[in-house]
């Protein structure tokens, strides 16, 4: 196993990822000054995002399907990597783009991005 987003499972050979984006964004208010530089002073504690990238070859048409329904359920789920570090986290939005389309209309290539962020109570 990769990872399981939600009971959703990333694993090798069926829905792995090619990469897994994290970062951190600080929050600092900018205070300017008449004849100086300005100020900054840390505000709030930090958000924590996630980007999970991958490419799906030759797989079901539905493989992501299941993703989608807990995303749509716009509730905190569980994010717990391979490396045994786990968190929860919102699903911000999944990007999905099909290409090498056959006569009967399925598709062999599925890319794709989900964007999360660190949730905490």
């Amino acid at each position: 196993m990769l990872c399981s987003l939600g009971g959703f499972l990333f694993k090798i050979g069926k829905t792995e990822f090619e990469r897994l984006n994290r970062s951190l964004k600080f929050n600092y208010a900018k205070r300017d000054r008449l004849g100086n530089n300005p100020t900054y002073h840390a505000i709030r504690g930090y958000e924590e995002e996630f980007e999970i990238e991958g490419r799906l070859i030759a797989k079901s048409n539905s493989s992501l399907k299941k993703l989608e329904d807990i995303a749509k359920r716009k509730t905190p789920v569980r994010l717990t990597l391979g490396s045994g570090e786990s968190l929860k986290v919102v699903i911000e939005g999944i990007n999905e783009a099909r290409s090498l389309f056959l006569k009967d209309g399925h598709y062999t290539k599925n890319s794709f991005k989900i964007k999360l962020k660190a949730y905490y109570d």
